[in-house]
């Protein structure tokens, strides 16, 4: 046992003593020899490294990046044409800021005569007097056809009293298709002397 132990002695004692021969001799052959072997260690020690990291990095260098999908083009919805909205009526009073109001009430027709009658108001903001309504009527339908009258046979005479409204009814002159007639363009006529336009007026038929 003893033999052993002084074997395994002897063996750690002869592995130290190249490392303190080198460190402790004075040979310069042995320095440079150790320096060397210094050197390539370190340099074999460097080479593993670099390649170690180069292992560790080539794969994220030869990570491809995938561009984005493009976004694909917003679809274009084929727009309706806007339909022309229907003309509103309209009112022509030159007289308004003088004496007179005026109302449209109505426009009925009837399908089995076949003719319109109109309905209107008018206030007299001055004095007392009497008002003619219907002179120089005339209206055209849609169709183009014109309708108006002579000898002042639907005119009509009113004693308009101040602030008083009064309504009266006129029937166009003539007869209209209901099927193709269903807004009067234009219908004129006089209140007094003032000239009132009803434009775009629709027919209530009935």
């Amino acid at each position: 046992m003893k033999k052993l132990i002084y074997f395994v002695i002897a063996i750690m004692l002869l592995s130290a003593i190249p490392a303190v021969t080198y460190a402790q001799s004075n040979d310069p052959f042995e320095q440079e020899t150790l320096k060397a072997n210094n050197y390539n260690n370190s340099k074999r020690e460097k080479k593993i490294s670099r390649k170690k990291g180069a292992q560790t990095e080539t794969p994220k260098q030869q990570q491809q990046q995938v561009a984005p999908a493009p976004t694909p083009a917003p679809v274009q919805t084929q727009q309706e044409a806007p339909k022309p909205n229907k003309k509103e009526m309209e009112i022509s009073n030159p007289c308004d800021e003088e004496w007179l109001d005026f109302e449209y009430v109505s426009l009925v027709g009837s399908k089995s005569t076949q003719t319109i009658k109109l309905t209107c108001k008018f206030t007299n903001r001055d004095t007392n007097t009497k008002v003619r309504v219907g002179g120089d009527f005339l209206a055209y339908d849609s169709d183009g056809g014109e309708h108006t009258t002579d000898n002042y046979k639907i005119v009509q005479e009113f004693y308009a009293m101040m602030d008083v409204p009064i309504k009266f009814s006129l029937n166009v002159p003539g007869k209209m298709n209901p099927t193709k007639t269903k807004v009067m363009p234009v219908i004129s006529f006089n209140v007094g002397d003032c000239r009132i336009e009803l434009r775009n007026v629709p027919i209530n038929w009935k």
